[in-house]
């Protein structure tokens, strides 16, 4: 899992059916270590309820469909998590 910060959405009328009901996403990823962004944002699919502004794990890749496992969806990136707290020890 990857981290990232919710920082936009998208509102599309017209999709693939696989995505109709589900929320699409714009996510920056995160440095945990610094807590600052990371590259470059991403469009991501959401899995949760998340809104712009939450913390949110996620997934990339052929994992990134594993969120949907019931449909058909055409995803590079999934929001798996609303992360609410974050302890780093050490």
């Amino acid at each position: 899992m990857y981290y990232a910060r919710v920082i936009g959405n998208i509102v599309s009328t017209i999709k693939y059916k696989g995505l109709k009901g589900k929320k699409i996403q714009v996510i920056q990823p995160v440095d945990m270590e610094t807590g600052k962004d990371s590259g470059d944002f991403l469009v991501a699919l959401d899995a949760t309820s998340s809104g712009v502004g939450d913390m949110i794990g996620y997934e990339d890749g052929a994992e990134a469909t594993w969120a949907f496992e019931e449909d058909d969806v055409p995803v590079d990136a999934s929001i798996i998590a609303i992360i609410d707290k974050i302890n780093i020890t050490g």
